[in-house]
């Protein structure tokens, strides 16, 4: 290949990577720019490459070495603190409890599979997105497992429902937005109280649906003073953890519960090269995580992910 061709597409690349790194967290205000933000690991990982590649194919490189070497550091900067920093206290934990949070898709055909990874995951508290009423009656067989339970089925991809082991009072709120139902449910657990909140904003295919689930984000934490101090929020929130949009949740008392348990990206499922962290639990200081995972593939193009915590 001619190596002038090789140096141009070198720098060619170069100048898209660390457009797509930084520009959605300094211009994160419009949808298409923000959707780059997703794909932060994907960024860190070309970097790499193209900076042992620069070593090799290119005499004059130290602008190129300069610019790549800052994609690395910005990269790093929003992916480290997944792997390196700790998310767990020093508070004994009274009782430890299991969630799971699966977006089922609802033209999801594989019905055995879901109740076969539901059974075998058994948590205490079962977060479903997608919920439909097809789904509502496949999944009758486990249902009596969870004598606490309110359930909203649609026909379209916004149904929800939360399953608990624990006594639980649910009510459905649309955070003074739209008509896509998100479910607050008041736990009980062992004379503790929390408070999960269930919630699947809408995905940002446009400016307007962009703003709708900020906005949607937005709302539910202004509500915070009229939740539990004990708190999880859980879902698809249709953004990653690198976007501006979901960093703001945790400027408060709730923090990202995949600190120091690696990136475990969930969408999309069958794509590993291109996966993202959109399915997330969010949880309030006072809880200490002790496990978190996604699942195995069970059909849905989300990965099911699951959080094991301890109550103070």
């Amino acid at each position: 290949m001619n190596k002038s061709i090789v140096q141009k597409s070198l720098w060619i690349a170069t100048i898209a990577i660390v457009v797509a790194s930084i520009l959605p967290n300094i211009a994160a205000d419009y949808w298409l720019i923000d959707i780059f933000s997703n794909f932060k690991f994907q960024y860190l990982t070309l970097s790499i490459v193209l900076l042992i590649s620069c070593f090799f194919l290119i005499k004059r490189r130290i602008v190129l070495l300069v610019l790549l070497s800052s994609a690395v550091l910005w990269n790093g900067y929003f992916i480290a603190p997944y792997y390196f920093q700790s998310n767990t206290t020093e508070l004994p934990s009274h009782k430890k409890v299991k969630f799971t949070s699966i977006n089922l898709h609802s033209s999801n055909s594989e019905k055995e599979l879901v109740l076969q990874y539901i059974t075998e995951d058994d948590p205490d508290v079962l977060i479903l997105m997608e919920f439909t009423p097809t789904w509502q009656d496949a999944l009758e067989p486990i249902m009596e497992a969870y004598p606490y339970r309110k359930l909203m089925p649609r026909n379209d991809n916004f149904g929800i429902t939360v399953w608990s082991k624990y006594k639980m009072q649910g009510t459905a709120d649309y955070f003074e937005l739209n008509s896509k139902p998100s479910i607050i449910a008041n736990l009980l657990i062992e004379n503790i109280s929390m408070s999960l909140i269930a919630t699947h904003p809408i995905p940002p295919i446009s400016q307007q649906t962009f703003e709708n689930r900020n906005t949607h984000l937005s709302n539910i934490l202004e509500n915070r003073a009229t939740y539990s101090d004990h708190l999880i929020i859980a879902g698809d929130f249709n953004t990653s953890s690198f976007s501006n949009h979901f960093r703001k949740l945790t400027r408060g008392d709730l923090k990202d519960s995949r600190l120091g348990f690696g990136l475990l990206p969930t969408w999309p499922a069958n794509y590993l090269l291109f996966q993202t962290t959109l399915d997330h639990f969010l949880v309030s200081k006072n809880i200490t995580v002790l496990e978190r995972s996604t699942g195995k593939n069970i059909g849905s193009d989300h990965l099911p992910i699951s959080l094991t915590v301890g109550i103070h």
